[in-house]
Protein backbone atom coordinates (compact mmCIF):
# COMPACT_ATOMS: atom_id res chain seq x y z
CA UNK A 1 0.00 0.00 0.00
CA UNK A 2 2.90 2.34 0.83
CA UNK A 3 4.70 1.57 -2.02
CA UNK A 4 1.24 2.22 -4.33
CA UNK A 5 0.84 5.46 -2.77
CA UNK A 6 4.49 6.59 -3.26
CA UNK A 7 4.26 5.47 -6.97
CA UNK A 8 1.62 7.81 -7.07
CA UNK A 9 3.29 10.69 -5.65
CA UNK A 10 6.14 10.45 -8.31
CA UNK A 11 3.36 10.28 -11.05
CA UNK A 12 1.62 13.80 -9.32
CA UNK A 13 4.85 15.73 -9.57
CA UNK A 14 5.71 14.28 -13.13
CA UNK A 15 2.33 15.71 -14.09
CA UNK A 16 3.39 18.65 -13.42
CA UNK A 17 5.57 18.47 -16.89
CA UNK A 18 2.57 17.78 -18.98
CA UNK A 19 1.95 21.18 -21.16
CA UNK A 20 -1.26 20.95 -21.67
CA UNK A 21 -2.85 22.41 -18.55
CA UNK A 22 -6.30 21.13 -18.76
CA UNK A 23 -4.61 17.37 -19.09
CA UNK A 24 -2.48 18.57 -16.45
CA UNK A 25 -5.07 19.79 -14.06
CA UNK A 26 -7.17 16.23 -15.14
CA UNK A 27 -4.08 14.14 -14.60
CA UNK A 28 -3.17 16.04 -11.44
CA UNK A 29 -6.73 15.55 -9.55
CA UNK A 30 -7.18 12.15 -10.74
CA UNK A 31 -3.77 10.78 -8.94
CA UNK A 32 -4.92 13.26 -5.71
CA UNK A 33 -7.77 11.61 -5.75
CA UNK A 34 -6.23 8.05 -5.75
CA UNK A 35 -4.00 8.94 -3.11
CA UNK A 36 -6.72 9.83 -1.07
CA UNK A 37 -8.50 7.01 -1.50
CA UNK A 38 -5.14 4.98 -0.55
CA UNK A 39 -5.05 7.28 2.85
CA UNK A 40 -8.38 6.71 3.75
CA UNK A 41 -8.41 2.97 3.05
CA UNK A 42 -5.18 2.19 5.06
CA UNK A 43 -7.15 3.92 7.97
CA UNK A 44 -10.14 1.82 7.80
CA UNK A 45 -7.66 -1.23 7.60
CA UNK A 46 -5.99 -0.19 10.75
CA UNK A 47 -8.97 0.28 12.13
CA UNK A 48 -10.41 -2.79 11.80
CA UNK A 49 -7.31 -4.51 13.09
CA UNK A 50 -8.53 -2.89 16.11
CA UNK A 51 -12.23 -4.87 16.22
CA UNK A 52 -12.23 -7.98 17.92
CA UNK A 53 -13.77 -10.81 15.91
CA UNK A 54 -17.58 -11.37 16.30
CA UNK A 55 -16.56 -15.07 15.82
CA UNK A 56 -16.78 -16.87 19.27
CA UNK A 57 -14.28 -19.70 19.87
CA UNK A 58 -15.63 -22.46 22.33
CA UNK A 59 -13.23 -25.48 24.07
CA UNK A 60 -16.47 -27.75 23.95
CA UNK A 61 -18.70 -28.63 21.28
CA UNK A 62 -22.05 -26.19 21.13
CA UNK A 63 -24.12 -29.68 20.78
CA UNK A 64 -23.65 -32.59 22.39
CA UNK A 65 -23.81 -35.47 19.30
CA UNK A 66 -24.33 -38.24 21.15
CA UNK A 67 -27.68 -36.33 22.47
CA UNK A 68 -29.73 -39.07 23.96
CA UNK A 69 -32.25 -37.16 25.70
CA UNK A 70 -34.19 -36.56 22.68
CA UNK A 71 -37.64 -38.25 23.19
CA UNK A 72 -40.01 -39.21 20.43
CA UNK A 73 -43.44 -37.91 20.84
CA UNK A 74 -45.76 -40.06 22.56
CA UNK A 75 -48.20 -41.70 20.60
CA UNK A 76 -51.34 -39.93 22.58
CA UNK A 77 -50.06 -37.18 20.61
CA UNK A 78 -48.77 -35.49 24.12
CA UNK A 79 -45.60 -33.89 25.22
CA UNK A 80 -43.08 -36.14 27.05
CA UNK A 81 -41.73 -33.23 29.15
CA UNK A 82 -45.05 -31.52 29.85
CA UNK A 83 -47.85 -33.53 28.72
CA UNK A 84 -49.89 -30.64 26.89
CA UNK A 85 -51.40 -31.69 23.64
CA UNK A 86 -49.81 -31.50 20.43
CA UNK A 87 -50.57 -31.05 16.70
CA UNK A 88 -48.04 -34.16 14.66
CA UNK A 89 -47.14 -31.47 11.88
CA UNK A 90 -44.70 -30.07 14.45
CA UNK A 91 -41.71 -31.83 15.46
CA UNK A 92 -41.89 -29.69 19.06
CA UNK A 93 -44.33 -28.77 21.89
CA UNK A 94 -45.65 -24.95 21.51
CA UNK A 95 -46.68 -24.80 25.38
CA UNK A 96 -42.94 -26.08 26.52
CA UNK A 97 -40.24 -26.22 23.41
CA UNK A 98 -39.33 -29.56 24.14
CA UNK A 99 -38.71 -32.21 21.08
Amino acid sequence: MERLQRWLQSELSEASFIEDKKERERRQIQIQIAISEIIRYRDIVSSLALVSSPFVERENTVRDPSNSEVKPNTKSGECHACGASRSNDIEFCPVCGEF
